[in-house]
């Protein structure tokens, strides 16, 4: 994709002897120009800014020097064990004496097309700077924050810190649940140390849940000066609760924050309230995202309703259809309220079957973005 009156300059993916230039860059721009930390970039995200994955690392170069930078991981994500494909945006920069020319826009535009290409339906982006809001992305209210009181709960099992020998119990657990990202390979082994990489005033303790017949659970906290929150934790939820009231007793702090998406209950007598997924999402591919929500919705619907579901989008507004229902949805923003907010006063022309089928498929569960998987 070439840049319109900029001849010498194109936006493509990376080249196999130029990834290690687009990380020096990263690490310039967040890490050396933000307090003079060490250059650590590619070890805190190691998927993202893998060889591997430098077709995805899209870039501007100029007669020499690559100037602007926006990179994705194409990722799957389980929705009640059904896959959708998501992309994750971060590490977004662009050299300090080029800014202001709107070259990381041009490139989020290309990296739009590409996801397209690719099959990439949604994007979750680790930021929510106006750049990527102006990009059509938006916040999501999809969680609930709880405040974890410390305190000396009585338990029937032991937290410990985490062991490297602790990885594949960890694994079963984490697969256990129905709504998550989809890690392969040694993708756990490489996320369980990267994701919880210090840096700056920022550190981790990973500790696990065990009892006589093994691990029951486990807790990734994540430490910054004015407070400690979860960055994952899986398990019973009344028990990981509890071990959070006891680990906030140890650390020496009165509260421990733990934020649940939709789709997660807290244990009763727990009071939380709404909060934004992390960073923003876009919804690239609208007719695309539903056809792969489809198995989710035959979960709970007749199959033969959700056959004759209609999906329609055209210049930037979305419909919903069931044979005379329609729903129309005017902007990105409300269609992102409808699936992951579900708005009350979303309601079809005609009513019936569609809103039935609304209420009850939306708002999506969701697993907390901020996770492992940040990238």
């Amino acid at each position: 994709m070439r840049i319109k009156g900029i001849e010498t300059i194109e936006v493509r993916g990376t080249e196999k002897n130029e990834v290690e230039e687009v990380i020096d860059l990263i690490n310039c721009v967040f890490r050396t120009g933000r307090g003079d930390l060490p250059h650590t970039m590619e070890k805190e995200f190691p998927l993202l800014l893998l060889s591997e994955n430098r077709e995805n690392m899209r870039i501007i170069k100029d007669d020499k020097d690559i100037i602007s930078i926006v990179n994705f991981l194409p990722q799957k994500i389980l929705i009640e064990g059904i896959p959708i494909s998501a992309g994750s945006i971060g590490a977004v920069c662009t050299h300090p004496n080029y800014r202001g020319r709107g070259y990381s826009s041009k490139v989020l535009k290309d990296v739009e097309n590409r996801m397209k290409e690719i099959g990439v339906n949604l994007c979750l982006i680790s930021s929510t700077r106006s750049l990527y809001k102006n990009w059509g992305a938006s916040e999501v209210k999809n969680c609930r924050r709880y405040k974890i009181s410390a305190g000396l709960p009585t338990l029937k099992f032991i937290v410990r810190e985490y062991r490297e020998e602790d990885i594949l119990p960890i694994k079963k657990i984490y697969n256990s649940q129905g709504t998550r990202y989809l890690r392969l390979g040694r993708d756990f082994e490489t996320l369980i140390d990267s994701g919880t990489f210090p840096f700056g005033n920022t550190s981790y303790k990973r500790y696990v849940l065990e009892d006589k017949d093994g691990l029951r659970g486990y807790i990734i906290l994540k430490k910054i000066p004015e407070r400690i929150v979860v960055k994952e934790a899986v398990g019973d939820k009344s028990e990981i609760f509890d071990a959070l009231a006891l680990l906030g007793n140890q650390l020496g702090v009165d509260k421990i924050d733990y934020i649940l998406p939709h789709g997660e209950v807290a244990p009763a007598g727990y009071r939380g309230e709404e909060e934004y997924l992390s960073g923003v999402l876009k919804i690239v591919d609208f007719v695309g995202l539903m056809e792969e929500l489809k198995p989710y919705f035959k979960q709970y619907c007749i199959d033969e309703e959700i056959e004759k579901l209609q999906v329609m989008e055209k210049n930037g507004k979305y419909q919903l259809s069931l044979g005379s229902e329609k729903l129309e949805i005017q902007s990105h923003r409300e269609l992102l309220e409808l699936i992951f907010e579900k708005k009350e006063d979303k309601k079809s022309i005609d009513g019936g079957k569609l809103d039935e089928l609304i209420d009850t498929v939306f708002p999506l569960p969701f697993p907390w973005t901020e996770n492992l998987n940040y990238q």
